[in-house]
């Protein structure tokens, strides 16, 4: 994962992580889902698309980018980010960045809702909020907390093309046990 993926990852993770209060969205899917991304680009580059899935009652998230043999697994409730490598059997553990933590409606800004979408066959309520760096933020959130479509008051950075509801499989979100782990900026 590299500069735009890794900040799409980011973006999209940071919009599970925030809290939910009154007149807001519900930031994280209360349902098992799967759901399929594209990202824009710089102009003159190719747009791509990653894979996010999320189990409900764990409050876990995978996302996989479009860097084969790799996939990010966040643990919300232990604050934990795993990168998993399979082409080398290996995976770095870190405490998930405080910056997803408060990338959007942060410093008290909160929601305001904007109206009513369509994203990938689903509605959703548009929601303008900020980012930490105080810039303007609008997301499109079904009511049960999927993000659907998230960027700036001039651009879609991602957008929804698939979205589907279904149990998913508690083996894909966890590391198997026989990758070498890694904290951080360690080996182990």
């Amino acid at each position: 994962m590299r500069g735009g993926r890794v900040a799409v990852a980011l973006w999209l993770a940071a919009a599970a992580w925030a809290p939910a209060h009154a007149d807001q969205p519900l930031l994280r899917p209360a349902s098992d889902v799967d759901v399929t991304y594209r990202a824009a680009t710089p102009p003159g580059s190719r747009p791509f698309e990653q894979r996010v899935r999320w189990m409900a009652l764990a409050q876990i998230m995978r996302i996989d980018p479009p860097t084969a043999g790799v996939h990010v697994i966040i643990d919300y409730p232990a604050k934990r980010m795993s990168v998993v490598r399979d082409a080398t059997r290996s995976v770095i553990e870190m405490a998930a960045p405080d910056s997803i933590a408060g990338a959007l409606g942060s410093g008290g800004t909160g929601y305001v809702r904007r109206g009513q979408a369509t994203v990938a066959g689903r509605p959703c309520t548009e929601w303008q909020t900020q980012d930490r760096d105080a810039h303007v933020a609008l997301v499109c959130i079904t009511e049960d907390g999927v993000l659907l479509r998230a960027g700036t008051s001039d651009q879609v950075r991602v957008s929804a093309v698939s979205v589907r509801y279904a149990p998913q499989d508690p083996e894909a979100f966890r590391v198997p046990p026989d990758y070498v782990r890694r904290r951080q900026g360690a080996t182990q």
